[in-house]
This record gives structure tokens, C-alpha cells and sequence, in this order.
């Protein structure tokens, strides 16, 4: 059979139990107290714990004609009784969004938009909201809720790397926005335009206002794909360059005696070219491989405090609870953010961990790159629509002890293999 969904998704299930309605009450009694917390004529618990009992309860004797035990659940069990009763599927919650990120979306991602979608399931995109529904309600898929995971983690990537800035440009200048399709251009009247992108998108551009006017801007770089596909195309990475090819960062025909070539990748390019390039990010301006420790744009002077508490999380029964205390202080932007001398708002954060092996091992993850500035950026908020905001930095925190992984909480199995993941790209290992 299958891995059931489920789990993933409802994680606070009651199980409604009439002990007189069984054949051996005082058994039902024993077992119910040794397995599960029983009280009064209830269980509840997370999803695998209650379908344990419920799988048990299917087994044991009842009186002829009595509904023994029922569900409380919006799911769809896959074991059936004369005794056993389901309520109906629940309703998929909308997501709320903000109006200005999903304009970029459904301009700029398209294409990874439509990825998600999935045969029989409709997304209506309304204002402040999307809505997931299945067209068949009566198939019971669960197509819905699992499509409505994969486009809140798709909306939060896009959210936390999104920066905007205000330039006024000539009639020259503006000519060459066409040769940067990423970005979001807003057209604000009088040579004044508002970009939005990633941080390096960005920082393409204004390398461009500063070159001469016959040169193109550096290349590209994809850090949206790269980020998913990087430890899959290591083999295409490693083909080496010719040492006289055009540097890619200045578009010159590369001089063998004043040109290197990068260990990892191979990529070889302008001495001086990639000096500056390495000062922006320590990373290869043609393939992403990152060299050195990367330094994020998180403001200086906040504070990571770690506590312990006894409860546990969902999925984590034996452990007790790491609570991850993040403080960032309000103050004024700089050179590295969207709006350098402006002030921005800080942010009070909290995020759990179960104090499993592999949780601790997270944990050192995650103060390191802390250390280095990456857990945090300043942009726009993804909640409230704020600019000038302190707003994560795309490596997902569980900021809820429960809900699953539609409400940033637990159970969630392969969430501290996916943080991990997200770390790896950023050079934390």
C-alpha cells in the first residue's frame, strides 16, 4: 500500500470510542490506556497513532448492530467496519497572498507556476488569495492539499528573495531593460522605473549602468534552478574552459597571464573581473559554485538565543523541543540592501526543532549560517506586503509546533532533510 498523505496533513485526529458497545469493555479499557492517552470516551493524538488504535479497535469483538467506534477526521481511512463511521473530507484552506509578489509570479514564473498545478485540480488565483479545488470532489485524491504544499513552498522561495529598487534612466538606459527579462519593470513616469528581482538581477543591472554603452551586462545566472539542479549537474559543471574564450563578466577576449580558472568548476575568467565579482558573492558568476563562506545581507547586530522545552513535537514523541529564538533590531539599511540610508523594521522570530540527532545537527547549521548573515534579508513582507521589513532568507523555519507542513509545523518527515538541502546551497555543510 501506498504512504498515506495524511499524516503530513491532518495532524489533530479524534477517535470516539463507546466502550459498552464491545464485547469485552474491560479489554477495550486495557488496551486503550496502555497504547494512548484515553480519556473520557475520546482519543486523540496525531494522525499514525490514532490509526494504530483504529486498526485495533477493527479487530475486536462488538455487540451485533452497534456502531462500536467513528472517526472524527476529515480523511478517508482505508479500512471499513460495520461498526465504523467517516465524516466528510475537509475543505482546503485558501492561501493568502500578497498582490504585488503574485503579479511577479504569474509574470516571471509562469512556467514554474504551471509545474505545480496537477491533472483534476483547479487554482482559482483571486485577490489576496488562492483558492485549491479538486474537480471531483467525489474521487477523494487529495490531489488539492498536496498541490496547496507544493505552491506554498514554490510562493515563500519567491517571496524571501524578491528585492525591489527605483532608478531614473535615460532614454539609452531604458532601451536596455529588454536584455533583462527577469525582471518586474514598473514604469513610474518621468525616466524614473522600478525593478523588481532577485539580488543579483539587480546587481546586473547596475553594473550595467556603470559600464560603457557598446558592452552587455554579465551573464545570467538562474539561481532559482541552479538551486534545485546543482548537485545534479556537477558532471556538465566540471567541463573545462578555454583559457582564451571571452570572460563572460567584461565580454573581453581573456589574456592567458592575467586570467584564472576556478578549482571546482573550471570556469575561467578575468583576474581583476572576478576579484570584483567576488566581493558581491563569492560564487562563480557562470555556474553558482560557491567558494569561500557566503555573506548574506542579514542586518549586523541581531541575536540567535537557544532554549529547551520538555513537550514534544508531532513525529518527535521521543525528544524534547529546541526553540530557536531569532531577534533582529531595527536600524538603517546599507549598501547591501534595497534602499541603502533608509530606515528598515526589525523582526522577532521563534522556530522549532525536536532535539533528535538530526536535529542537533541542524541546529549547528543554522547558527552558522546566523554567523554568516544568511538566515534573514531586508524586502518586502510576504504577509503584511511591507517593504523596508526584515523577511527570511530562504531556508524554511518550522514557526509552529503543529499544523503540518501547510502551516510551517509538524509532523513534518522530510523537512529537516530539505532545510539541510537549502543550507548545502548556500554553502553551509
Amino acid at each position: 500500500m501506498a504512504k498515506s498523505p495524511f499524516p503530513e496533513i491532518f495532524t489533530n485526529v479524534t477517535l470516539h470510542v463507546n466502550p459498552s458497545t464491545f464485547l469485552e469493555p474491560s479489554k477495550l479499557q486495557r488496551e486503550l490506556q496502555k497504547d494512548i492517552n484515553w480519556t473520557g470516551s475520546s482519543i486523540s493524538g496525531s494522525f499514525t497513532g490514532v490509526e494504530k488504535m483504529f486498526v485495533k479497535l477493527s479487530g475486536m469483538e462488538r455487540t451485533t448492530g452497534q456502531h462500536g467506534a467513528h472517526k472524527e477526521a476529515y480523511e478517508t481511512s482505508p479500512h471499513t467496519s460495520a461498526g465504523l463511521q467517516r465524516s466528510p473530507r475537509k475543505t482546503v484552506e485558501p492561501v493568502e497572498v500578497d498582490d504585488f509578489i503574485m503579479a511577479y509570479i504569474k509574470d516571471k514564473c509562469s512556467r514554474e507556476l504551471e509545474r505545480i498545478r496537477q491533472t483534476g485540480v483547479h487554482m482559482e488565483f483571486g485577490r489576496k488569495q488562492v483558492t485549491f479545488r479538486e474537480q471531483d470532489p467525489t474521487q477523494g485524491t487529495d490531489q488539492a492539499h498536496l498541490v496547496r504544499e507544493r505552491f506554498i513552498t514554490f510562493y515563500q522561495k519567491i517571496a524571501t528573495r524578491l528585492q525591489t529598487k527605483t532608478f531614473d534612466l535615460d532614454a539609452t538606459q531604458r532601451q536596455r531593460l529588454h536584455e533583462f527579462p527577469e525582471l518586474l519593470i514598473t514604469d513610474r513616469g518621468n525616466y524614473t522605473v522600478t525593478l523588481t528581482g532577485s539580488y543579483l538581477s539587480l546587481d546586473r543591472f547596475e553594473q550595467l549602468l556603470r559600464s560603457p554603452p557598446n558592452k552587455s551586462p554579465p551573464k545570467q545566472i538562474n539561481h532559482t534552478e541552479h538551486s534545485s539542479t546543482q548537485s545534479s549537474s556537477s558532471s556538465a559543471l566540471n567541463k573545462p574552459s578555454d583559457p582564451e574564450e571571452t570572460c563572460c563578466i567584461c565580454l573581453e577576449p581573456m589574456v592567458k597571464s592575467r586570467s584564472t580558472t576556478l578549482e571546482k568548476c573550471k570556469h575561467s575568467f578575468c583576474k581583476d573581473c572576478l576579484k570584483q565579482a567576488f566581493e558581491i558573492k563569492p560564487v562563480c558568476p557562470t555556474c553558482g559554485v560557491i567558494y569561500g563562506a557566503l555573506k548574506g545581507t542579514q542586518p549586523e547586530g541581531g541575536k540567535m538565543k537557544i532554549t529547551y522545552e520538555n513537550d514534544y513535537l508531532p513525529g518527535y514523541k521521543s525528544y524534547t523541543t529546541v526553540v530557536i529564538h531569532y531577534v533582529i533590531p531595527s536600524g538603517i539599511q546599507g549598501d547591501e540592501h534595497p534602499n541603502p540610508g533608509k530606515p528598515y523594521q526589525g523582526a522577532t522570530r521563534l522556530a522549532y526543532l525536536p532535539d533528535c540527532p538530526e536535529g542537533r545537527k541542524v541546529l549547528k547549521l543554522l547558527q552558522r549560517a546566523f554567523d554568516q548573515r544568511l538566515i534573514f534579508t531586508i524586502g518586502r513582507s510576504s504577509t503584511s506586503g511591507l517593504n523596508n521589513v526584515v523577511t527570511w532568507n530562504d531556508i524554511h523555519h518550522k514557526t509552529s509546533r503543529t499544523g503540518g507542513p501547510t502551516a510551517y509545523g509538524y509532523p513534518d518527515p522530510d523537512y529537516l532533510k530539505r532545510v539541510q538541502e537549502e543550507l548545502k546551497v548556500k554553502g553551509i555543510v
